[in-house]
């Protein structure tokens, strides 16, 4: 009976041991290190104290070394030692080389992947690491850690006893306590490692998005140019007309058009945007941002919906008193970067090629892209015109940037009326071509198409699939119907509603309406020629849309 309460006795106080052990390596764990060394270093101390071991050694393996290799190797070791200083231990850590110390045991307990623990007779060594002792027990655990992917092996050595200065062997309570704590060694340089990835990636980011910003960013003859250059008026740009086009403006005027609407809706003012350093480089940059190589989602696209907006809110002055100012100036940013970096494609392709894009945001990735992308600018040095806000301020427009980026995704929709009618406007900016007078409505419309095609023709051939009817080259004939069918769902119900709400905008709806005419005329036409011939009948003078597309550009 007494025996039974002793060996409970020290089972308890075991069990106490090893849940302190464990909680004093949750604490070294739970801290920064600079290196998987520093950080073995600290769980070896750690180690030490609880199994009294004199030595703690831990062999890291070669980066090469398998441990189904006959021929394996250390590449270095992390060397403990204990020196008493009265009832204390004090723990250094000793420089040593690897082939200073015997790894014989070490190898062995790598290749049987399990925890060998002997004793044997010594005399000491040449290289005076082991003391002489009679008896030196010798305890080898191979860690449950993992070193840049590699095993690696810890051993202690000489276990002093608590009684008297003579060593004592290791028992199976040092190897459970060992065993456990290399559970949490393991644990550890998997984050540690996991971490260390991280940083080196946010590192490589960093590196990734400095070359960005210096090949995004527009050269500095552009801005100087622009900064000297005298801003027509928006009368002489014609950008308070809903029938605007930008189409036959110079290059330089459309950057010249951009900075006068924010000039006229006293953004530039309001917000003390500085005019030469930031504004310049930041419309210059967004400009930078847009791929010419795409035929309809460009910069002329997102001058034609920055206009589209500019004009509605000049139009009227109900818009811009039920607008804050902030509204206004996030839905201008907004337009004008709404299609950044756009690849001529949409979302359904991206996610079904499983582009980066649809792998990084899931959904409405193109949108999420050009907010992003947005950002990057509006953060970039030289084009911040968001600095002389206050933190409330510019967290705000943000916030409204992106939910008005966002809406142009027509898979989307928002409920609340002051969402809705910023989202709505959006839309109308952006569709606006539809509006624009007949030529260049059905120029637009071509292009747009030849980017649809386009579409359509990767889709059959990656997914020998049949494409949508609007991106369906086969059904090119059939352009004037389905530019009915889209003004029918789409356009005509949104600038319906627009020009209902705000009288001022009627123009858009009236060039809906004409468009739709034109459309329709065309779509007869076709079809009587078709009933007449029983013969094919191209879109327009029987050329392909591609190559109307290339004889007007």
């Amino acid at each position: 009976m007494n025996i039974h309460i002793y060996v409970n006795v020290i089972s308890v106080s075991v069990c106490i041991c090893i849940c302190q052990a464990l909680i004093e390596m949750a604490q070294v764990l739970s801290k920064e290190h600079q290196s998987f060394e520093v950080l073995l270093s600290k769980m070896a101390a750690t180690i030490m104290p609880f199994t009294h071991a004199q030595y703690c050694t831990i062999f890291i393996p070669s980066k090469q070394t398998s441990v189904t290799e006959d021929n394996i190797s250390f590449s270095r070791v992390i060397h403990l030692e204990c020196e008493e200083l009265g009832s204390t231990c004090q723990i250094y850590r000793r420089e040593r080389d690897i082939s200073d110390i015997d790894p014989t045991y070490a190898l062995q307990t790598l290749m049987a992947m399990e925890t060998l623990n002997m004793s044997k007779t010594s005399e000491e060594s040449t290289n005076n690491y082991f003391r002489y002792v009679p008896i030196q027990p010798v305890l080898f655990l191979l860690s449950y850690t993992i070193k840049m992917g590699h095993l690696s092996v810890c051993q202690l050595m000489n276990k002093q006893s608590r009684d008297s200065d003579e060593m004592e062997a290791f028992n199976r309570y040092d190897e459970r306590l060992l065993e456990d704590l290399a559970v949490y060694c393991g644990l550890a340089l998997q984050y540690a490692q996991a971490v260390q990835i991280t940083e080196e990636r946010r590192a490589s980011i960093e590196v990734t998005q400095e070359v960005l910003a210096y090949h995004i960013t527009a050269a500095e003859e552009e801005i100087q140019a622009l900064q000297e250059a005298m801003i027509p008026s928006g009368e002489s740009l014609n950008i308070f007309d809903f029938h605007f086009s930008g189409f036959g403006l110079p290059d330089d005027l459309t950057t010249q058009a951009t900075i006068r609407m924010f000039l006229d809706l006293n953004l530039v003012q309001d917000f003390n945007i500085d005019y030469k350093v930031s504004l310049c480089q930041w419309v210059l940059t967004v400009k930078r941002g847009y791929r010419n190589r795409v035929p309809y989602h460009n910069w002329n696209h997102a001058l034609s919906t920055a206009q589209s907006m500019f004009a509605m809110l000049m139009a009227t002055g109900q818009l811009q008193t039920i607008f804050s100012r902030l509204e206004i100036l996030a839905l201008m940013i907004a337009t004008l970067n709404h299609d950044l970096d756009h690849r001529g494609v949409n979302n359904s392709y991206i996610e079904r090629t499983q582009q980066p894009l649809a792998q990084l945001y899931g959904h409405s990735s193109l949108e999420n892209h050009h907010y992003n992308l947005c950002l990057f600018i509006l953060n970039n040095t030289g084009s911040q015109i968001l600095s002389g806000l206050s933190t409330e301020d510019h967290k705000t427009v943000l916030h409204l940037i992106k939910r008005a980026i966002l809406a142009t995704d027509l898979t989307l929709c928002n409920e609340k009326q002051r969402d809705l009618l910023r989202s709505m406007l959006m839309t109308a900016s952006d569709l606006s071509a539809i509006t624009k007078p007949w030529p260049e409505q059905r120029r637009i419309a071509n292009l747009v198409a030849k980017e649809f095609f386009a579409q359509g023709d990767k889709e059959r051939e990656q997914f020998k699939i049949e494409p949508i009817d609007v991106m369906n080259r086969e059904n090119s004939t059939r352009l004037p119907n389905m530019q009915v069918e889209y003004i029918d769902e789409i356009c005509y119900p949104l600038y319906k509603t627009v020009s209902g709400l705000f009288n001022s905008c009627s123009p858009l709806l009236s060039g809906c309406k004409k468009n739709r005419e034109n459309w329709l005329q065309l779509a007869e036409e076709a079809e009587e020629d078709n009933n007449e011939n029983s013969s094919t009948v191209t879109f327009e003078t029987h050329k392909s849309i591609d190559e109307e597309t290339q004889t007007e550009e």
